[in-house]
């Protein structure tokens, strides 16, 4: 008897265990979702998604040059779990010349690009890619120039149809 009375709690502890990692794992494929979520809409719309007030995440002010936090939690007490996901908006620009210059470009820079690399049959988007795409892809689609850093480092300003410059929070451009 007195040995149950010593080994009893251990044993009801043991028995709820895995029930408690159910739960916060439960909780945490949860909060996971919900923080991917808004850090994935933030990337793809280059805003910061407004969090309503009953939510269980919330959106940390700027820590350096566009780089944010999200924050979600879901559960309470013992079974709660927090996730916190780290995302990049970039700094507003000027429209037209990307704020750095006063070049004139065939075409104006779009408000916003997608995630999508321009087609090789249009690969400034300005033949009519863009125009039938925009909506879809949320966005303008990103010329060869723009795809990545070694591209656009390696690309001509003088041959852009439009201003790329300091895309993506790239910097300007050695030759701009």
């Amino acid at each position: 008897m007195g040995l149950m009375g010593v080994a009893g709690p251990q044993l009801a502890r043991m028995a709820i265990t895995p029930h408690i990692a159910q739960k916060q794992s439960q909780h945490f494929t949860q909060a996971e979702a919900l923080a991917v979520t808004i850090a994935a809409k933030a990337e793809a719309t280059g805003q910061v998604p407004t969090i309503s007030a009953g939510s269980p995440c919330a959106v940390s002010a700027p820590q350096s040059s566009g780089v944010y936090q999200v924050s979600c939690t879901e559960g309470s007490g013992r079974y709660s779990a927090k996730v916190v996901r780290s995302f990049y908006v970039p700094p507003a620009q000027s429209q037209n010349s990307g704020g750095t210059s006063q070049r004139s470009f065939a075409h104006d820079r779009p408000e916003k690009f997608s995630g999508h690399q321009c087609p090789t049959y249009d690969t400034w988007g300005t033949d009519g890619y863009n125009a039938q795409w925009y909506h879809q892809l949320n966005g303008a689609c990103k010329p060869d120039a723009a795809w990545n850093r070694n591209a656009y480092l390696a690309s001509d300003p003088d041959a852009w149809l439009y201003d790329i410059n300091n895309i993506n929070g790239w910097g300007n451009h050695p030759g701009y």
